[in-house]
């Protein structure tokens, strides 16, 4: 009896503790599920330490586990990964020794240190979870822990290490019926696949692959299959057998692209066919996958994979020697990576661009990038000789604090380990200042090589340009003389003598360019010399400032000077003086917009003349100003000019010892002040002028002040064709005007904008479009109105000064419908324009014959489509209604009548009232042929109130009245 009731007790309190842990659990759910609730962070953690609170209470080990992993989780995200590692050690601490997840804990430290690179102290980690795992019996996280080991070892490049561990896994799987097919072996042989190539190559390593291809399909894992085919394929394409590598990918690429189970498997399987075909110089194909990976990526959002599909489209189009694209693409390819400050892959990117410029024997670029390579690998030794530094410290760092938590060494041996580490630090970075040391003297001497190679370049440069500039001044003489003795023959016609007056300035630039350029030459060859005169240099400056008062008139510029008189005389170089003025002002009117201002200030003050031009308009950035001094510089692609005149402007500046600076303002100038001295003292040694000469400024040779000036007149609709001329060189649009001003109705716009403003305004049957403009370019020009309803229609023709196929699929892609390169012959220019114009009455014509209206026939863009479904579908809707009218008929489509007639008339040849009549009378002839209405009620029927117009209408129509064409069925 006793022992009965002693056997009572032991089950009553089994069954009350059973029941007690029970609620404590379902309460503890409670809380912990509150916390994950909450969107409040602060709220979040309080939850979490709630259930911290409740678990310590109630002794809930399992609940004092999960709430330490919300806490350090949360930290994690909030803070750092040192918040959650010491959130897990006071799991580890506060649980009893016994607890079955305390592997758990200790392998979630093992991560964290492995993600902050601190290798040594993970694997101290992950071997003590597998010391408690196997307390345990639990395999598959012993499995786990080797894995992260051997995945350390492989991001340290120690791919033996990584093998032993990876097969200390597998070992355990093969002895494990659980997890002898499972998918964590599969996962090893694939890594053992990875290591064994790494070190070995692929003979050695497809055997693993194979292995985790046959485990995936016993679990009928089809993802894993196809994983492994890519890697199997791999190795295949190195054996050189291609057929049975292109069919695991194409098997590959088709389940993933089905099934979408994982993207990067996809994309990955993608760029591994794409390097097959180029292995097989099938350049289509691969060119086609290469592309595609890449489109995959953007689709995707990837940054890593868009950055390295611009970098494998560098290399596919190096290999398959396509130079120019492979330039592209590795450019983009660098400027991608350096938003993310991936030096490594911008110096792989690099080493490609170098790669090209040898191929296509480009020495000046090459000699850039071979720079931009050496600062950058100088980039990179900095980077890994900080985080080496950073590695040993933060090594010391660790260990000094794992030996305090797990090892608990005597105080002796622990300050001996200390100044052991403390030397070694010393010793390696006596090492590294020595490596660094050498590798900058190493930089230093190709550095200087570099240099050396690059003036040798600048002298074969300056020569070549000096040598053909003297070749264009003999045709340029043979140029300007047969058009000066035209100019002087007072027989000619008003609209000759403009075009030869036109040609004179163009070819009077055309020579002062040419002057330009010998100057940088004998500049750079130190042949340029002053000569100075003694004379009033105001009286000059303000001859020369004075001269432009006629080119701000023409732009409708505030021209204001500002010249403080100088009675006396002083020295300078009068044509190196010219040139800097011209050029400053000349610059300053033409960037200047119309209804801007344009001021200049000349002053002497303490023997040095004080010359400013500040213009508003354009704003100058930080980086423009850096750069607007140097050769063939421009501030945007649009802008016109050869980058040389501020180039000269600086060069002469400093051979006159002076200074000349820029700065600009955002809404409000730009301004460019030289300083020069004019004393004698400053001039010792340089050549004098005996004679003082006449200051008289020749107007005429002065470049650019003068421009053709196109008077617009009121635009007049006429039944000529419509023409837009969209040019901002004022001569080329007064040559193009004249082209066409006898058979067509012309209007002309200076730059993009304006363009697309006259073109909705006035729906022109053609467009004529220059490509580099200011404002807007031709390209935007096309695109946005190809991409309005309203102009869909209108043919475009582009001119551009740049030549290349590339440029002209620029165009042609954003719907351009002809591309015409500068220069340009007339002839050519004429009879593109009117086939345009003539296969545009073709489609009207057909349309007249048509019974009923087809967009697809008629129509060239689906935009045109889309409209004239839209007007069938208002026809269908409104035809029959006698008020319906141009009016009603405008709104319907959203247009104006103006533009609805324009676009109608491009269309079928038709204004909007007769295109509405015509419809009616079609449907009339249909009714007439198909239906019994009674022909006095047809026209009633089709919108005509009066039945004599109708007949009328009919009669003239079809050339016979509605009864005779009844009489036809």
């Amino acid at each position: 009896m006793k022992y009965f009731s002693l056997i009572v007790l032991l089950i009553v309190t089994l069954t009350i503790t059973s029941q007690n842990k029970k609620q404590d659990s379902i309460q503890f759910i409670n809380v912990i599920s509150k916390a994950d609730k909450e969107t409040d962070s602060i709220l979040q953690l309080k939850g979490y330490e709630k259930a911290l609170s409740f678990s310590k209470e109630t002794n809930f080990n399992y609940g004092i586990y999960k709430s330490y992993l919300k806490t350090a989780r949360w930290k994690k995200s909030k803070f750092n990964s040192d918040s959650a590692i010491l959130e897990y050690k006071k799991a580890f601490k506060i649980l009893p020794e016994n607890y079955s997840y305390s592997y758990h804990i200790i392998q979630l430290i093992g991560d964290e240190f492995s993600k902050k690179s601190l290798y040594d102290s993970a694997i101290y980690y992950h071997n003590k979870s597998i010391k408690i795992a196997k307390k345990y019996s639990k395999n598959h996280k012993i499995v786990s822990a080797y894995i992260s080991i051997g995945n350390i070892w492989n991001q340290t490049y120690d791919y033996d290490k990584a093998f032993k561990f990876y097969s200390r896994a597998d070992s355990i799987c093969e002895n494990d019926s659980k997890l002898r097919v499972s998918k964590i072996r599969a996962t090893i042989n694939n890594y053992l696949g990875f290591s064994v190539r790494k070190s070995n190559g692929y003979k050695d390593a497809i055997r693993y692959y194979i292995k985790a291809k046959e485990i995936n399909k016993k679990l009928g894992n089809e993802n894993g299959v196809q994983e492994a085919n890519i890697a199997i394929a791999q190795a295949y394409t190195s054996f050189k057998d291609y057929n049975k590598a292109l069919k695991l990918l194409n098997e590959s690429i088709a389940y993933h692209k089905v099934h979408m189970a994982n993207e990067n498997s996809y994309s990955y399987a993608i760029i591994v066919r794409g390097y097959l075909f180029l292995q097989m110089e099938k350049y289509k194909a691969a060119e086609k996958d290469y592309l595609l990976y890449y489109d995959l990526a953007v689709q995707n959002k990837n940054d890593f994979y868009e950055r390295s599909g611009l970098g494998y489209l560098g290399y596919f189009y190096e290999t398959s020697n396509q130079l120019l694209k492979a330039e592209k693409y590795y450019k983009l390819a660098i400027e991608k990576n350096k938003l993310v400050n991936d030096n490594g892959r911008i110096l792989q990117n690099t080493d490609g661009l170098i790669t090209v410029y040898k191929k296509n024997k480009n020495y000046k670029r090459l000699a850039t990038y071979y720079d931009l390579k050496i600062e950058l690998q100088k980039k990179i030794d900095q980077q890994k000789i900080a985080q080496e530094t950073r590695d040993l410290e933060a090594k010391y760092q660790n260990d000094k604090k794992e030996q305090e938590i797990a090892l608990l060494e005597s105080e002796n041996k622990f300050i001996n380990q200390k100044q052991k580490s403390q030397r070694n630090i010393f010793i390696g970075g006596i090492t590294i200042t020595s490596l660094a040391g050498l590798f900058l003297f190493v930089l230093f001497r190709n550095r200087k090589k570099t240099n050396n190679k690059l003036k040798e370049l600048d002298a074969i440069k300056s020569n070549f340009f000096a040598n053909i500039s003297h070749e264009f001044r003999t045709p340029l003489t043979l140029i300007a003389n047969p058009i000066e003795t035209t100019l002087n023959d007072d027989t000619i016609s008003e609209v000759k003598r403009e075009q030869f007056i036109t040609a004179k300035r163009n070819s009077d630039r055309l020579l002062a360019l040419v002057n330009q350029i010998l100057d940088l030459s004998k500049i750079d060859a130190n042949q340029l010399k002053l000569h100075i005169q003694n004379a009033n240099i105001i009286t000059l400056v303000a001859a020369l400032t004075e001269s432009f008062n006629h080119a701000a008139k023409q732009k409708q510029i505030k021209y204001k000077l500002h010249i403080n008189p100088h009675t006396e005389n002083v020295c300078f170089d009068r044509d190196a003086l010219e040139k800097i003025i011209v050029n400053l002002i000349s610059n300053a009117i033409k960037y200047t917009p119309e209804n801007g201002s344009v001021h200049c200030d000349a002053f002497i003050k303490n023997n040095k003349l004080h010359f400013i031009v500040k213009n508003s308009g354009i704003v100058l950035t930080a980086d423009e100003i850096k750069h607007i001094f140097q050769r063939f510089y421009q501030t945007k692609d649009q802008n016109q000019g050869t980058g040389i005149g501020l180039a000269l402007v600086k060069e002469l500046v400093d051979l006159h010892k002076g200074t000349i600076d820029v700065d600009s303002t955002p809404n409000q100038w730009t301004t460019f002040r030289v300083v020069i001295p004019v004393d004698k003292q400053s001039f010792k040694n340089e050549t004098f002028i005996a004679k003082t000469e006449d200051l008289k400024v020749n107007t005429q040779a002065l470049i650019e002040q003068k421009q053709a000036v196109i008077t617009e007149e009121e635009f007049t609709d006429t039944d000529e064709p419509i023409l837009l001329l969209v040019e901002d060189n004022e001569d080329v649009r007064l040559l193009l005007k004249q082209t066409f001003e006898n058979n067509y109705n012309i209007i002309t716009a200076p730059n993009g904008e304006k363009g697309i403003e006259l073109a909705l305004e006035h729906i022109p049957d053609l467009i004529i479009s220059d490509i580099m403009m200011p404002v807007k370019d031709g390209i935007a020009l096309t695109e946005q109105l190809k991409t309005d309803e309203r102009t869909s229609h209108i043919p475009i023709i582009l001119l551009t000064a740049k030549a290349g196929d590339e440029n002209k699929l620029t165009g042609l892609e954003v719907g351009a419908d002809d591309y015409i390169t500068k220069p340009f012959n007339s002839k050519l220019i004429i009879t593109k324009a009117e086939k345009l114009i003539e296969n545009r009455r073709l489609l009207q014509q057909r349309y007249s014959q048509e019974l009923v209206l087809l967009p697809k026939d008629i129509s060239i863009t689906n935009l045109d489509e889309q409209f004239l479904d839209k007007v069938q579908t208002t026809l269908d809707k409104n035809l029959i209604e006698p008020s319906f009218n141009v009016t009603e008929f405008s709104e319907a489509v959203g247009m104006s009548r103006m533009q609805l007639h324009r676009k109608l008339k491009a269309l079928t040849g038709l204004t909007a009232s007769e295109f509405i009549r015509s419809q009616r009378l079609m449907l009339a002839a249909q009714f007439l042929k198909t239906s019994d209405i009674n022909i006095s009620q047809v026209g009633y029927s089709v919108g005509f109130n009066d039945h004599s117009y109708f007949t009328k209408c009919f009669k003239e129509f079809y050339k016979c009245t509605p009864t005779e064409y009844a009489k036809r069925k």
